[in-house]
């Protein structure tokens, strides 16, 4: 049993999101041009990556004896939480795009998730708990921008659903440190050398390999540069090894766009990448 207070942000999702919401004509009708069509893109990306969590997840499981009891406690929190998210976004693309789940159940069974290209992250518990770190505080950043540029044009439960969104992936950051900092202590330098690596490699990327973990290779480009020198030193500022990130380096992560636009066009810079 894990000795360690993991904490979970508890919402319904049929409350928040039923699986039967249909979206009304007048938000279609007001979102500005060309929203509807990135925002599909977008989540024809975001909805399989969360479900790339149960194949990621079935894989640790094959190394159990290597981890903790803690990190074990961890890991199946996490997964309820990314099923949730999985589900959430099915019935939010479906509500978007018309598209069905059992065509989704296709798409998600013909993906093919290649850990080899990210062997680096997964050495060992310390390795995989900071890559954690790394991978949930992005994606907290990513949701919101994802709530500022999409979501915020369809209705109050798509706002709700990715606030929740938000939040869980704040508490996975939480949790990942809160066992770091417990289990792990004497590896702490480590810490700056090992994200900077994680940085580097994730840059290098030339795909996201389908492994849940550095999906943002897939869409690094709808952010600022610094995007992940940012994470990095608000990662080592929470772990008591240097100074957190001003304010407005943080809004930046999420509010930047490119010059000329009002937001970050996927449909557009992905046929420019």
């Amino acid at each position: 049993m894990s000795c360690i207070n993991l904490k979970q942000n508890i919402w319904d999702l049929d409350v928040v999101f039923p699986a039967n919401h249909i979206i009304s004509q007048p938000y279609f009708d007001n979102a500005p041009v060309a929203i509807l069509e990135n925002f599909k893109v977008l989540l024809s990306r975001d909805v399989f990556s969360e479900g790339d969590s149960q194949p990621f997840y079935d894989y640790l499981m094959t190394r159990k004896a290597e981890f903790s009891q803690d990190f074990l406690a961890f890991l199946d929190l996490w997964l309820i939480d990314e099923l949730k998210h999985y589900e959430a976004l099915r019935r939010v693309y479906s509500a978007l795009s018309g598209i069905t789940f059992r065509e989704m159940d296709i798409i998600f069974s013909q993906r093919n998730h290649e850990i080899e290209p990210i062997a680096i992250a997964l050495e060992d518990e310390f390795t995989i708990l900071v890559t954690f770190m790394f991978d949930e505080l992005s994606s907290a950043y990513s949701y919101r921008r994802d709530l500022q540029e999409y979501y915020s044009h369809f209705g109050s439960k798509p706002q709700t659903l990715v606030h929740h969104l938000i939040k869980d992936e704040g508490m996975h950051f939480n949790n990942a440190a809160q066992i770091l900092l417990n289990n792990h202590l004497e590896r702490l330098g480590e810490v700056g050398d090992f994200l900077a690596l994680i940085s580097k490699l994730e840059s290098s990327l030339n795909k996201y390999y389908q492994t849940f973990f550095l999906d943002h290779a897939q869409e690094k480009y709808r952010f600022p540069t610094y995007f992940n020198s940012v994470i990095i030193r608000f990662i080592l500022a929470h772990l008591g090894l240097g100074k957190k990130p001003k304010q407005e380096e943080l809004l930046e992560l999420w509010q930047w766009k490119p010059e000329g636009y009002n937001f970050v066009p996927v449909i557009k810079l992905q046929e420019e990448n």
